[in-house]
C-alpha cells in the first residue's frame, strides 16, 4: 500500500512559496540581462525584404477565404507566376553560415549563458536547501511511470506517484509557468529562451540562424501555387435564394 503523508504548512509557506518567488526574480533578472546583452545589429536590408514577402504569402495561404477569386489570383499570379518578381525571384550565393559570423557566435553564447548560468544556480541551491522535501500533491493519480520525473531525490518506492519532490516542483514550475511569464515580462522573453533550447538540442539539425532565400522562396511558391481556393461567400447568393419563406399568419 502507499504511503499516505500528512504535509506540513511550514513547508508551503517557507518552501513552495519561497521557490516560486525566487524563479519569478531569476526570470526578470534574466530577462534584463538578455536586454543588456542582446547585440543591436540590424537585420539586413534586402533579407528584411526577403521575409517579408514571404509572411505576404503566409497570410495569403491562411486568408485565402477572405479574397473573392479575382483578388485571390491577382495575387498568386503575381507571387508565382511572373518570371523574376515575387517568390520566383532568384539570388546570387548560398546562405550565409552563421559560424562563421564572430558577432552572431558572441550572440548566441551570450544567450546560452544567460540560460544555462541561472538554471544550474537554481537546481543547485534547491537540491542543497531543500533536498528531499515532499512539496505538493497533485489531485489526481498517475502511473509509476511519472514516479522518476515527479520524485527527484527521493528514493521511497511505496510513496504514491501524485506526490512531488522539490527539484520536480522547480522544473514543473519552470515549463507550466510559462504564461504566467509572458504575461509578467512579455513574449520576447520566453521565446527567446524555446529559442535558446532549440538551439542546445537542435545541434545536429539545421541552424535556426540560417536563412536559405531561394530555398524558402522554393518551397513557399509550390505551397500558394497548390491552394484550393473557394471564397467563404461565393454560394451566400444561391443558399440565401434558396431558403424558404415564412408564412405570413392571419
Amino acid at each position: 500500500m502507499d504511503a499516505d503523508l500528512m504535509l506540513d504548512p511550514k513547508i508551503r509557506n517557507w518552501v513552495l512559496i519561497p521557490i516560486l518567488i525566487i524563479m519569478l526574480l531569476v526570470q526578470m533578472s534574466r530577462s534584463w540581462a538578455q536586454v543588456l546583452l542582446k547585440g543591436s545589429t540590424p537585420p539586413e536590408p534586402g533579407q528584411f525584404k526577403q521575409m517579408q514577402l514571404l509572411q505576404r504569402a503566409t497570410r495569403l495561404r491562411a486568408n485565402n477565404r477572405l479574397l473573392s477569386s479575382r483578388g485571390f489570383h491577382m495575387r498568386r499570379h503575381f507571387l508565382v507566376e511572373l518570371k523574376g518578381i515575387g517568390l520566383r525571384q532568384k539570388f546570387e550565393g548560398s546562405a550565409p553560415n552563421p559560424m562563421q559570423n564572430p558577432d552572431g557566435m558572441m550572440n548566441m553564447m551570450k544567450g546560452n549563458m544567460t540560460m544555462m548560468v541561472p538554471n544550474i544556480a537554481m537546481m543547485t541551491f534547491i537540491s542543497f536547501f531543500f533536498q528531499g522535501f515532499v512539496m505538493v500533491k497533485v489531485p489526481f493519480m498517475l502511473t509509476e511511470g511519472f514516479k522518476q520525473m515527479l520524485q527527484r531525490d527521493i528514493s521511497l518506492q511505496t510513496l504514491d506517484t501524485s506526490y512531488v519532490s522539490s527539484l520536480s516542483w522547480y522544473f514543473l514550475a519552470l515549463f507550466g509557468l510559462r504564461g504566467f511569464f509572458s504575461l509578467v515580462l512579455g513574449d520576447q522573453a520566453v521565446t527567446d529562451d524555446a529559442k535558446i533550447m532549440q538551439q542546445q538540442m537542435g545541434m545536429g539539425g539545421g541552424n535556426p540562424m540560417q536563412f536559405d532565400a531561394n530555398k524558402s522562396y522554393k518551397q513557399m511558391r509550390e505551397g500558394v501555387k497548390h491552394i484550393q481556393h473557394q471564397f467563404f461567400l461565393g454560394e451566400l447568393e444561391e443558399e440565401f435564394m434558396m431558403l424558404p419563406a415564412k408564412k405570413k399568419t392571419a
